[in-house]
């Protein structure tokens, strides 16, 4: 080795110990902040470099874990993200206020399992650190993780509420840059309670403030929210437009899950369109994804695509659908609206399919879901919630006018005078027409409030009657299912006590009829009237109030004309009648005009009519 060659050597070496001394950190962690979501592949080397190093201070690695979580969970990895999170928390454990930043990440992993108790334990216990130190602007995160549960678990006045308050102060300590996600929350809770042209507003203003901070990530998905609003408000062109744009972004951030929620939307608006092919397209590629990622969204899209597929009568290609949504791990955590959705149209598949127990687990199912709903979208509290906020948001549209107003009194001190009186004059004239035009402002709004809160009402009673229009439906098939069966099981009873009077008369008739105690044995299990206490029992459960209403209507019914009438009501004929209660069938039709005439009544179809109304 020449002496040159060693001083290069010894060159390079010294150069590689002292990039490796001066590494900068806190360069690395500026570039993952603003690279983690438009460039994750990227990001990701940053962080296992980072991690790499040996005795990292704990406030270096705990970001690191952080960030590797906010990583996975981008790329809907989340048990990953999960247990970065966890480690950040543990290598934060003595420096509160980062602390709190893994803490709230880590609800949104609990809140997207549907874990919600684990989730709001975790921001109460972050919300407790942040009090106690005065970290104002982690509070306002932890008010908006707080939000997001209250918006999944459909209590929407809750959800403003902590919007509200979390905008409140990132306002007043001047955090602009987390003003836009607070925005974008606030529009996704409007649209929930389908107050689409304030969402709309809200979402474009919160793609203007993703685009002065060069959030790729958040303006992609409000994109997708900003199509979703023009989808209800029928303004489909920019809608598509939108979604395709979103589309691209996802690409290029590489976000499947949104990348499928904006398919989703794709397949609406197709379907809207009539498009069936285009809506099959969309909603195929997008249940695929959520599928492969277990994601809750797959519930309500997997919904709106075997709709799809009912209307256009493609039951059978529904069903693998069905079976592939309900046998996904996340499928209990889905909120009882849409799962009562799912089910609805689950069972319409059935029971076209002749699948009718399967049809009528899921009719159950929905039901039940359907009562225990809770509707409070449109409550009193979350309007005057909605008013406040935007009356708000347009008093701060007028604040630079007022500052230009007050600029007025800085003048010269040699024209004071006169500037004064200009002045004076000039407020005069701002005043006046300031207040002209917040009264006409006022009554405008006061107008539009009026007709909202008018079109709210008629919405909500709409809303209502289809839902009662709803459950009456599938109660009333429920109940034909179940008097099917049960008829059913009383013809079965009486093709049994058929049975048996045929061995009696065989054995009286043929060679074997000296078995005395062989006919005594199957007279006495003739006689046994336990099938027709079952049979009363399950009647009873599906008519718990016929019996006594018929006693109490008409007092002259025996007992054994209101088990006659019974037989009536579930549509027997006067054969299988006789048959069930082992009488001839002219006993059957003299029975039955006995009853009619103790009722008062000649014809048939009355006394038909009159039983179906019991």
């Amino acid at each position: 080795m020449t002496k040159y060659t060693y001083c290069c050597l010894l060159l390079l070496l010294g150069t590689f110990c002292a990039a490796q001394e001066t590494f900068n950190y806190k360069a690395a962690e500026a570039k993952i902040k603003k690279y983690i979501f438009s460039r994750p592949d990227s990001t990701k080397i940053i962080i296992r470099d980072i991690l790499s190093r040996k005795n990292l201070h704990d406030t270096i690695l705990g970001n690191a874990y952080n960030s590797y979580g906010i990583y996975f969970n981008h790329m809907a990895m989340g048990d990953s993200a999960l247990y970065y999170y966890n480690k950040a928390i543990a290598a934060l454990k003595d420096y509160p206020k980062k602390k709190t930043s893994p803490m709230a990440n880590a609800s949104v992993i609990y809140r997207n399992r549907g874990e919600y108790d684990k989730s709001f334990q975790i921001l109460e216990d972050a919300l407790v650190i942040i009090k106690k130190h005065g970290f104002r602007k982690n509070e306002a995160i932890v008010y908006s993780n707080m939000s997001s549960n209250y918006q999944f678990m459909l209590e929407y006045d809750k959800a403003v509420d902590y919007l509200l308050k979390g905008i409140a102060i990132i306002e007043k300590e001047n955090e602009l840059i987390l003003l836009g996600p607070l925005k974008q929350k606030l529009a996704n809770t409007y649209m929930k309670m389908e107050n689409f042209h304030f969402a709309k507003e809200l979402n474009l203003e919160s793609l203007k403030l993703f685009k002065t901070y060069h959030d790729d990530a958040n303006y992609a998905i409000t994109l997708i929210n900003l199509a979703e609003c023009e989808i209800h408000l029928s303004q489909l062109n920019e809608a598509k437009k939108h979604l395709k744009q979103a589309i691209k972004e996802q690409l290029i951030i590489n976000n499947p899950h949104h990348k499928a929620i904006a398919y989703s939307k794709l397949g609406n608006i197709a379907r809207m369109e009539t498009d069936l092919d285009s809506a099959e397209k969309n909603y195929t590629a997008a249940i695929k994804i959520l599928h492969d990622l277990n994601s809750i969204s797959q519930v309500l899209i997997a919904a709106e695509y075997i709709e799809l597929l009912n209307k256009s009568g493609q039951y059978s290609k529904a069903l693998p659908v069905i079976e592939r949504v309900k046998g996904a791990p996340i499928f209990g955590s889905a909120n009882a609206e849409e799962k009562a959705r799912f089910n609805l149209a689950a069972a319409k598949a059935y029971s076209e399919t002749d699948n009718s127990h399967k049809a009528l687990a899921g009719l159950e199912k929905a039901i039940a879901l359907k009562q225990d709903l809770k509707k409070t979208a449109n409550s009193t509290e979350t309007q005057k919630l909605q008013a406040q906020f935007e009356t708000k948001i347009r008093q701060q549209k007028n604040k630079a006018l007022q500052s230009a107003n007050i600029s007025l009194k800085k003048t010269g001190e040699s024209q004071r005078l006169k500037t004064i009186s200009l002045v004076i004059v000039c407020l005069g004239a701002i005043a006046v027409s300031g207040l002209a035009l917040r009264s006409h402002r006022l009554k405008s709004r006061l107008r539009e409030e009026a007709l909202r809160a008018a079109e709210t009402e008629r919405a909500a009673w709409k809303q209502q009657h289809d839902h009662e229009k709803e459950i009456t439906g599938t109660q009333q098939q429920l109940i034909v299912e179940k008097q099917r069966e049960l008829a059913s099981s009383a013809l079965k009873m009486a093709g049994y006590q058929d049975s048996l009077r045929q061995i009696i008369e065989k054995c009286d008739s043929g060679p074997i009829g000296h078995m005395t105690d062989l006919k005594a044995e199957l007279r006495t299990l003739l006689r046994q009237n336990e099938y027709w206490k079952q049979f009363e029992a399950r009647f009873n459960s599906l008519h718990p109030d016929f019996a006594e209403s018929l006693g109490a209507r008409f007092p002259a019914l025996t007992k054994n004309d209101i088990e006659f009438c019974s037989l009536l009501k579930l549509n027997l004929s006067n054969k299988e009648i006789a048959s069930l209660l082992q009488i001839s069938h002219e006993t059957t039709i003299t029975k039955k005009y006995r009853i009619k005439k103790k009722l008062s009544l000649s014809d048939d179809t009355e006394f038909g009519n009159l039983l179906e109304g019991i």
